[in-house]
């Protein structure tokens, strides 16, 4: 089954169907608040730490036709009155879409599809250094008839202790409440957060303009009482969202941008916001970023900090692929297990279970030492400070909190806890730091 191409020159993997085999992940942004994104424009996102830290609810064992995280709607107003209503990301909604494709970037996904005469076209990324996705919708209508065009991007969140999440459905929902924050003349900023941290840091789904209701409950979004379905949302049947400040339950964010009607070979913009902050923080960066200049900033500004990172070391062979291979690849999967060393991904989940593998790390810094030394650095100071008096070493620790166990060794009924090279590693991490930096 051929899924896609390289595209060498803009350091891409173009993915060509949204069916693949099992869900096509990227990442965005750093430990420090990123996540991953998939083939269908679902991400699972955190701050520090996916155990102690998620923003938003992904559910990997889900099928894969369903919503996971993150998605958009485009609602189009038809000759009945009502409204034809479709995902250009395929889910959740399933409609068949006439063209297709995801850009595999590097620290950035870009989906384009077409469907019925209209063009849409996705960016994600996160800045570097700051704690948001930007995400920018482009709408064009490639038709000669005119149309009524709507957006609704929509994100689901969960409790920041992952785990707790999953294993107390008594307390969680009640912990759970959005509020709305004006931010400008028309744009919004839709808050949420657990009870405990409304001081100190809350999630938000925001647009700086053209925001005229928003949702913040699953249920009332759904419909049905509960039993419609993310296929078609029966919120979306309506002119406009319900602006329910939800104080407990299953906390949503979702925002209503009329794009209004497009004309033959028109095109607009609407700039979304997904991120993490201090509550005072929220409506500066929403106005800070929010704007089509802001987002071209930022984005080349991602693009540079890449660029200074592969060029580091370039090989030129007469086999394209294996140029491929060494000058993207490999450092690209080396800048990846630096941040998240199979603590997040489809596989280790980033619920608790393990943390980050000091064993993993270590060699995680060697491969990486040469493209980003002085995020090297931080990581061995923090794998140095989980080693033990005896010399020996813990195997994993949370990077939020710096806990620190002897992971799967505890098992043992006989001798000491502990693995018998975790410690080898970090003399090899140093060293090779060192060659490296001098």
């Amino acid at each position: 089954m051929k899924c896609g191409y390289f595209d060498a020159d803009n350091r891409e993997y173009v993915i060509t169907t949204p069916k693949t085999p099992v869900k096509w992940i990227n990442y965005l942004g750093t430990l420090a608040f990123g996540g991953l994104i998939d083939q269908t424009g679902g991400m699972l996102l955190c701050k520090g730490d996916p155990a102690h830290n998620r923003i938003t609810k992904y559910i990997p064992q889900l099928p894969d036709a369903d919503f996971r995280g993150s998605t958009l709607y485009v609602r189009v107003k038809n000759q009945e009155g009502g409204y034809d209503v479709c995902s250009p990301y395929f889910t959740p909604s399933l409609s068949a879409l006439d063209e297709y494709r995801c850009h595999v970037g590097t620290g950035y996904q870009r989906i384009v599809s077409r469907k019925e005469g209209l063009v849409f076209d996705s960016l994600f990324f996160v800045p570097p250094q700051i704690p948001v996705v930007i995400w920018r919708i482009r709408v064009k209508n490639v038709s000669r008839t005119p149309a009524n065009v709507d957006l609704i991007p929509v994100v689901e969140y969960t409790h920041f202790d992952a785990l707790k999440q999953f294993t107390n459905a008594d307390w969680v929902p009640q912990t759970m409440q959005s509020r709305a924050q004006q931010v400008g003349e028309n744009g919004m900023a839709l808050l949420q957060y657990a009870f405990m941290r409304q001081e100190t840091a809350v999630n938000f789904l925001a647009s700086r303009r053209g925001v005229s209701s928003f949702e913040s409950d699953r249920k009332r979004f759904l419909g049905n009482e509960g039993y419609g379905t993310w296929r078609l949302p029966a919120a979306l049947s309506q002119a406009e969202l319900s602006c329910t400040e939800v104080r407990r339950g299953d906390n949503i964010g979702a925002l209503m941008l009329h794009l209004g009607e497009l004309m033959e070979g028109e095109e607009k913009e609407r700039v979304v916001l997904v991120g993490q902050c201090a509550p005072g923080e929220v409506q500066p960066l929403v106005e800070r970023l929010g704007t089509a200049e802001a987002v071209q900033t930022e984005f080349a500004k991602l693009l540079q900090s890449w660029e200074k990172m592969l060029s580091v070391y370039q090989c030129r062979t007469p086999e394209e692929t294996v140029n491929i291979m060494v000058n993207l690849n490999n450092p690209r999967q080396c800048h990846t297990t630096l941040n998240w060393s199979r603590y997040l991904s489809l596989y280790q989940l980033g619920l608790g279970a393990r943390g980050m593998g000091v064993r993993d790390s270590a060699q995680d810094s060697m491969g990486a030492v040469s493209l980003v030394p002085d995020h090297v650095k931080d990581l061995l100071r923090k794998l140095l400070s989980v080693q033990r008096k005896d010399g020996s070493a813990m195997h994993q620790f949370y990077p939020a909190t710096m806990e620190a166990n002897e992971g799967d060794s505890r098992e043992s009924k006989e001798g000491k806890h502990v693995y018998g090279d975790d410690h080898l590693w970090l003399i090899l991490a140093v060293c090779s730091y060192l060659k490296e930096t001098g």
